[in-house]
This record gives structure tokens, C-alpha cells and sequence, in this order.
């Protein structure tokens, strides 16, 4: 059992979940994941078998959750289909039916939602660390509830957990309370680089030279495009982050007048309407500019040079 490369917490809520549910059942269930679980889902209860190594042989079946696509899984993607049957379990949008069986629904808030589906039919009771796993998984998807895709059936998942032994606060401190002082110098450093084009799309940058002064690492930046997104007016907020020289993750939001995801899907990566992400090779100029012609074709202008850019100097200092 396994999902994508740097996992969020629908992705190990639903994956740590659904191999309870199968040992529940005596199942012998193997977790692979090839990033080690981010700090902010280190408290979620795991199965008893956690691996970060492609693991070798036959399975009876080999399920990939919140995939859209079989390369997400990482390297080593090549070789999953000859381990067993492929069952495709998500909810994105783009998901591209790589398996033998797919369920996939993009409808669903998330794909804890699904898992918490299956489970009733499967005849599973809902331990209580499966419901911290499950709430987790739908919690952090919806944007803790806010998002357009925070249905009923997402509160109604969310109660039942709750119900189960599920404590909310905790949960929501452990996501987004509990940060390493060096995630917020990092942060500063990243809102320096804050750019609008057209009063519509707002972009910053996060550059290696950045994780090598702070002491931080990719994982630190989960999170920093929302906080472009809240910018009152912003239609699409878009982070850049360098991988190396020539490659970088873009993660992209948006409040509904765009589909991010179509923006994505254009250079091979995927998501849903308002929320997505891709890689582009280039350097972080070039970047920025296919990102930016594939928005607005009809071409964008900085919004001034003075204000293009933040600064933590500028302004009286608020508390």
C-alpha cells in the first residue's frame, strides 16, 4: 500500500487507515512510502509495517491511494505492476485510471473520504486510531473545513469520528500549532520574494540558498502557498520551489475563477480546480514565465515596482 511523494495528511491518514482496516482483517498490510512522514503528521497513530524502501516480490494486490498518476508514487513506479493487481483508490480530478481497478471519485472531498466508504461494506469497526487517521485525512483536505469541497458528507465524516475518540483541537494543534521556529524564517525570507501580476496572480519563490540559511528543508514550505492565496483580490497564488538548477515544484491555489488543475495537467503534473501542482524544468526565471503564459496568455505586468515586492521593513510593525 502506498501513495504519493511528499505525502500530506490525506495521503497518510488514508494510507495508515485503510492498513489498520485490513489488519483488522487479518490482512498482512505493507505501508510504502518513499518520504518520511513531515513532522506535522508524526503524531497520527501507523500499522505496524512503515517502509521507505520499494519492496520486492508478489503481492496479492497493490493498492495506491491519493495517486493521480502512477509517477507520483516515485522511483520505482515502473516496476509496481508486476507486484500484484493495481487498485487506484483517489479523488483528484485528473487521476489517470492506471489501475486494474480504479475508484476513484472527484466528487469526494478526499480520499479518506472514500476509505471511510469502504470500510461499512467490508464489515471493519472504526478503532480509534483509524478515526484519528480518517479525520485527519478530511480535516487537512478540506482546509480544516473551508474549502468548496468541505461537503456534508466531509462533516458528517468528521462527527463520526469525533464520536469515535477523535479530539479536534488536538488534531489541529499537532497540524497547525506545532511548527519549528526555522519554518518562520524561512517564511520571511520567502514573502521578500512576493510578486502580483495584475492585482489576479501573486507568485514567490523558495531557492536552496534559502533552506541552507534557515536549516530547513522542502517540508518546511508545506503550507506557504495558502498564505499567498489569503491576499484580498488574488485569484491564483503560485509557489516555486527550486529543486535544482534546472527543475522546480510549482504548487498553485486558486479561489475558483481558474482551474489550476488544467494549468498543471499542461506540464504532466494534476490536482483539482483550486488546488494542483506540477514540474517544470528551467530556471526559476523561465519558470515563471511558462507558468505565467499559460495563465494569461495576453501577458502580465508587475504590479509596480514598489510594491511588487514585500518587505518586512516597510510599514508600522503590528502585533
Amino acid at each position: 500500500m502506498t501513495s504519493h511523494i511528499d505525502p500530506d495528511g490525506d495521503a497518510i491518514g488514508s494510507v495508515f487507515a485503510f492498513a489498520m482496516a485490513l489488519g483488522s482483517l487479518g490482512k498482512e498490510a505493507t505501508v510504502y512510502l518513499r518520504d518520511k512522514v513531515p513532522y506535522r503528521y508524526e503524531f497520527l497513530p501507523s500499522p505496524d509495517r512503515v517502509i521507505h524502501t520499494l519492496p520486492v516480490g508478489k503481492y496479492d494486490a497493490v493498492f495506491i491511494l491519493d495517486c493521480g498518476s502512477l509517477f507520483r508514487v516515485g522511483s520505482g513506479h515502473d516496476r509496481i505492476g508486476a507486484m500484484g493487481p493495481v487498485v487506484n483508490i483517489d479523488h483528484h480530478d485528473t487521476n489517470d485510471h492506471f489501475g486494474m481497478i480504479d475508484i476513484v471519485d472527484s466528487g469526494a472531498s478526499s480520499t479518506g473520504e472514500i476509505i471511510y466508504r469502504l470500510l461499512k461494506p467490508l464489515g471493519v469497526k472504526v478503532s480509534a486510531d483509524m478515526a484519528v487517521n480518517l479525520y485527519t485525512a478530511v480535516f487537512t483536505d478540506t482546509g480544516s473545513l473551508r474549502y468548496d469541497n468541505a461537503s456534508l458528507e466531509a462533516f458528517r465524516i468528521c462527527e463520526e469520528m469525533v464520536k469515535a475518540g477523535v479530539k479536534p483541537s488536538r488534531v489541529a494543534t499537532m497540524v497547525y500549532e506545532s511548527h519549528p521556529r526555522e519554518r518562520f524564517l524561512l517564511l520571511g525570507e520567502v514573502l521578500r520574494t512576493l510578486t502580483t501580476y495584475g492585482d489576479r496572480i501573486a507568485v514567490a519563490r523558495v531557492t536552496s540558498d534559502m533552506f541552507e540559511r534557515t536549516g530547513t528543508n522542502r517540508e518546511f514550505t508545506d503550507g506557504f502557498v495558502e498564505f499567498i492565496k489569503e491576499i484580498r483580490g488574488i485569484e491564483v497564488a503560485v509557489l516555486i520551489r527550486e529543486i535544482d538548477k534546472g527543475n522546480h515544484k510549482v504548487s498553485m491555489r486558486g479561489k475558483g475563477t481558474v482551474d489550476v488543475a488544467a494549468v498543471c495537467n499542461a506540464f504532466g503534473g494534476g490536482g483539482h480546480r483550486n488546488a494542483a501542482g506540477c514540474r517544470i524544468e528551467g530556471t526559476m526565471k523561465e519558470t515563471e514565465e511558462k507558468l505565467l503564459q499559460a495563465l494569461a496568455p495576453e501577458g502580465c505586468m508587475k504590479d509596480g515596482e514598489n510594491s511588487a515586492e514585500l518587505s518586512l521593513m516597510d510599514g508600522e510593525a503590528e502585533t
